[in-house]
């Protein structure tokens, strides 16, 4: 399996989902503490990277 090279395109991708994601976790939060929404705010972050990550990867696992 060759891994393919991230273009400007991705990098731009994961982190207008992460900033998405991490402003709605903002701000339907509002019964948890400051530590909880950080915590929340990362595991989003990671997970628009994984997204954007498997999206690239994708072509190459299934054929």
């Amino acid at each position: 399996m060759m891994l393919t090279h991230l273009s400007n395109s991705h990098i731009i991708t994961m982190s207008a989902l992460a900033l998405l994601g991490t402003l709605v976790v903002a701000l339907r939060s509002r019964h948890l503490t400051l530590f909880g929404i950080c915590v929340r705010a990362l595991l989003v972050d990671i997970g628009a990277v994984v997204v954007v990550m498997l999206a690239l990867l994708l072509p190459e696992i299934v054929l």
